[in-house]
């Protein structure tokens, strides 16, 4: 096998593992839901909070739904519902 080959795999070895890295840092960001509890997150343009412009849901309250953009202007609240509807 070529060097140029070699190094082309390599480069795309070290792409592979450093966005797989940071997809797994992004999911265990996430607040863990226990039974009977959500998270809802509303997303702002900037630091200001006056713009929304998206939101996530998850958890055991509900449907999960994610719209918008999801920026690192955010806030979340944690929703307790009753696990045993």
């Amino acid at each position: 096998m070529s060097e140029v080959k070699q190094s082309s795999k390599r480069k795309l070895s070290l792409i592979l593992l450093a966005a797989g890295m940071a997809v797994s840092l992004a999911a265990a960001a996430l607040p863990h839901a226990g039974p009977g509890q959500g998270y809802v997150f509303t997303y702002y343009s900037d630091a200001s909070h006056s713009e929304e412009v998206g939101g996530m849901g998850y958890g055991h309250c509900g449907e999960p739904f994610d719209w918008g953009t999801h920026t690192r202007y955010f806030t979340y609240v944690k929703v307790t519902c009753n696990p045993n509807p």
